[in-house]
């Protein structure tokens, strides 16, 4: 290994996953109506006919809470070098008695400009990688990502604005999903900062439902 891999400056990137669940219902007469979560005081469960969505992030005790529009579910303290690799578990749930479609989108909602060693302006956002990967059950999840190999091979996206295909969700059903992001081993001093600005990148989770076709 290069002397400049060892000289690395580990980075306390901020990736703070904000979540905005947005929903669309399509009614007889095409119209839209969105709603998103925009004040702290209240949780994340819309009613909308007899719609009921709740988003989770599994915690360290192995507990699943709810998600709100300002929720950091990534941790802010963990220090990003070539070969990290960080985890988030999420759980979508219907509690409502009406099936729906859903999709997620991973959004960059804001970054920093930083300078590396060299003296040339980066975005860190190109030198980190992301997956999402989405499964059944909890134990499904947890078998795709096994070790920290698996979860690497199953983040190889350039970190950018991702949406997923829909998925069906029927009444009382639940999904799970795992946010990944990792730098990659490879990753040399052109993302290595210098001075006193420190990179940053900032993701939004939106989750965007619409009603099943009768």
């Amino acid at each position: 290994m290069n002397s400049g891999k060892k000289l690395y400056k580990r980075i306390a990137l901020v990736l703070s996953l904000g979540l905005i669940i947005v929903w669309v219902v399509l009614g007889t007469s095409a119209s839209l109506a969105w709603f998103t979560d925009t004040s702290p005081t209240l949780r994340n469960i819309f009613h909308i006919q007899n719609f009921d969505l709740v988003v989770s992030h599994k915690t360290d005790d192995g507990t699943y809470e709810e998600l709100d529009g300002q929720t950091k579910v990534f941790d802010d303290e963990a220090l990003y070098e070539p070969g990290y690799v960080q985890v988030v578990y999420l759980k979508v749930e219907n509690k409502g008695d009406k099936d729906f479609r859903y999709k997620t989108a991973v959004n960059v909602t804001n970054y920093t400009i930083a300078t590396n060693v060299y003296g040339n302006r980066f975005n860190l956002q190109d030198y980190l990688r992301f997956g999402l990967v989405t499964a059944d059950t909890e134990s499904e999840l947890m078998q795709k990502l096994a070790d920290r190999e698996a979860a690497k091979q199953e983040a190889e996206l350039q970190l950018n604005n991702y949406t997923t295909d829909y998925s069906d969700l029927a009444a009382g059903g639940v999904k799970y999903m795992a946010l990944i992001v990792r730098m990659p081993e490879e990753v040399g001093n052109e993302a290595n900062y210098r001075l006193d600005v420190v990179p940053k990148v900032e993701l939004g989770l939106i989750v965007n439902a619409t009603q099943k076709a009768e």
